[in-house]
């Protein structure tokens, strides 16, 4: 399986905070221009089998797990949140 490192997010309005990251930007290789996909993609192809993302953080990487929620809400990409109480997938700069 392949694995790829996000680089960057996208939300409906940059600033939210409480607002869903709707696509993720990855690099294929190095001689490969950025690639977006949307979150509906990354979660089918995660639960595929067939591609990983993760977060590069100071402990390493932080692989992206799918989050279904109980209330019957949207599935949605979340990384292990670090020290400072923050999913690690936030952080990242925007598209």
């Amino acid at each position: 399986m392949a694995s790829y490192q996000v680089n960057c997010i996208d939300k409906p309005k940059a600033s939210s905070t409480h607002e869903q990251i709707t696509h993720i930007g990855y690099y294929e290789s190095l001689d490969r221009p950025r690639v977006v996909i949307s979150v509906a993609e990354a979660i089918a192809r995660i639960e595929a089998n067939s591609q990983a993302f993760y977060v590069s953080t100071e402990r390493g990487k932080t692989y992206l797990t799918v989050v279904k929620p109980e209330n019957g809400g949207k599935k949605h990409l979340q990384s292990l949140i670090d020290r400072a109480g923050i999913d690690n997938l936030l952080t990242l700069e925007e598209v």
